[in-house]
């Protein structure tokens, strides 16, 4: 990591774990990318189990740093510090301790198959714990049951063929937006299978492009088809990518 992420990482994490309530603080991935790197910040999550400060107090422990903004209805704080983008998560162990619960209870309904909270949990790096609680969690995190897995493969199995509906009524009727909003959403279900086949936590969407093509487990002809649906290519008109979407569809059914 550079000295300086280093650095400003040390600081910002001396601040927050002085805060009551404070069970661990984890850095994410993207602070390994270089500064000048568009996809760089300094991303932590704060996992708390008590009432955190105000966003004013908040900014002011943070020695009242540049542009800073919050967002109330995530408890997220965004800002900058030494010209460098700062992005702070506030995580309530409780919520994280009922999803846990509620996933091994069969309990739990899956309205979303995004599964990068847990990812960020399981793979960013700690830089402060205070009791056990994190390694607890991340235990119950590299061994999570069959049946979350499926649940994950059928909510995104039936995420894609729904929007691979939309992706159809859209090229009929030359709806270029909808097109458009169709084939990201697509694109998404489509991964979030593949990741929850491999039984492997999406990453950031900056970089499931990159990881998905990695995962041991792919359906044949998945690598040229999925270049073909993010390329930008005259020869690969609206059409023709709502052709490839259906191949790409009846190609993860068997691994349902």
């Amino acid at each position: 990591m550079q000295r300086k992420v280093e650095r400003i990482s040390e600081q910002l994490k001396q601040i927050i774990s002085s805060w009551s309530g404070i069970e661990a603080i984890v850095l994410g991935e993207a602070a390994e990318a270089r500064i000048l790197d568009p996809y760089f910040t300094i991303s932590l999550d704060v996992y708390h189990d008590s009432r955190l400060p105000t966003s004013d107090d908040r900014k002011q422990h943070f020695t009242n740093p540049a542009a800073f903004d919050t967002l109330p209805a995530f408890t997220e704080d965004r800002f900058l510090l030494e010209e460098l983008p700062v992005k702070i998560r506030y995580q309530a162990t409780e919520r994280v301790d009922f999803m846990l619960k509620r996933i091994a209870e069969q309990q739990w309904i899956f309205h979303d198959a995004d599964t990068y909270l847990f990812y960020r949990l399981l793979h960013g790096q700690v830089l402060h714990k205070q009791t056990s609680w994190l390694d607890q969690t991340r235990k119950t995190l590299s061994a999570m049951p069959d049946h979350f897995w499926r649940a994950i493969q059928n909510g995104a199995r039936i995420s894609a063929a729904y929007y691979l509906n939309d992706l159809r009524a859209a090229v009929y009727r030359g709806d270029n937006l909808f097109y458009v909003f169709s084939l990201s959403h697509f694109l998404r279900s489509l991964c979030s299978f593949l990741f929850a086949v491999n039984r492997t936590f999406e990453p950031s969407a900056r970089l499931i492009a990159e990881r998905v093509r990695d995962l041991p487990r792919l359906p044949d002809g998945f690598g040229g088809r999925f270049e073909s649906m993010l390329r930008d290519d005259p020869e690969l008109p609206p059409e023709r990518k709502r052709e490839i979407a259906e191949l790409l569809v009846k190609s993860i059914l068997p691994m349902a």
